[in-house]
């Protein structure tokens, strides 16, 4: 080949090389804003569809789990009760122990030293058992048919109960000696009859099986 040919196609190429530069200077914009159309057209139409088949999910149980692949928070049906299923929301730590549980009517939480539970007309705080001893525990709720009630229990079974419809104010210590401020079931032992003392009067118990009456006013 000789100069004067490779000196031809040499300017050749520069020349088509300048048209090329041209033409993809005037076409390229519009190529792209094409391309992005059409990359985003299916992509939204997806995303339509997501959100249009997650508005009902059905599931008997949801999982969220930690970095490590602990279930932390659990949301599910609970069927083992004997009333049927019940849904459920139960926060674990990192032990797999249940800190906090929401269910139907009913919140508890718990942790190191004790719990608490709130349902229908009741709230129940408790400790956590010491050395096979359960802890002291207090309640305070309403029971059908026999008023508001407040009950506080110590670890060696010594306890303070209140009962606003009878009324009445129950003490006991943990010997099994019981004293009674208010309204009172007194049973005579001679008759077996039964009678209830108003609410101005105080009945003191002895610890024996039968807590017979050791003092009374009036």
């Amino acid at each position: 080949m000789s100069e004067t040919d490779l000196a031809q196609r040499i300017e050749t190429l520069e020349r088509d090389n300048r048209r090329l530069k041209r033409v993809l200077a005037v076409a390229g914009p519009a190529l792209l804003v094409a391309l992005g159309f059409l990359y985003a057209f299916p992509r939204s139409s997806a995303r339509m569809r997501l959100r249009s088949a997650a508005d009902v999910i059905h599931a008997r149980e949801w999982d969220l789990v930690d970095s490590s692949g602990r279930v932390r928070l659990q949301a599910s049906m609970d069927c083992a009760l004997p009333t049927g299923c019940s849904p459920q929301i139960r926060l674990f730590d990192q032990d797999g122990k249940a800190l906090t549980t929401l269910g139907a009517g009913a919140l508890s939480f718990s942790g190191k030293t004790g719990e608490a539970r709130l349902s229908a007309g009741s709230l129940h705080f408790s400790s956590s058992p010491e050395g096979g001893i359960a802890g002291a525990m207090a309640q305070i709720g309403i029971t059908p048919g026999s008023g508001g009630h407040l009950s506080l229990v110590g670890k060696g079974l010594s306890h303070f109960f209140v009962n606003s419809d009878l009324p009445r104010v129950e003490m006991g210590d943990s010997q099994g000696y019981m004293m009674e401020l208010g309204a009172s079931d007194l049973t005579t032992v001679n008759s077996g009859q039964t009678r209830q003392t108003t609410a101005a009067s105080i009945v003191m118990y002895a610890n024996d099986k039968q807590h017979h009456v050791i003092w009374q006013m009036p």
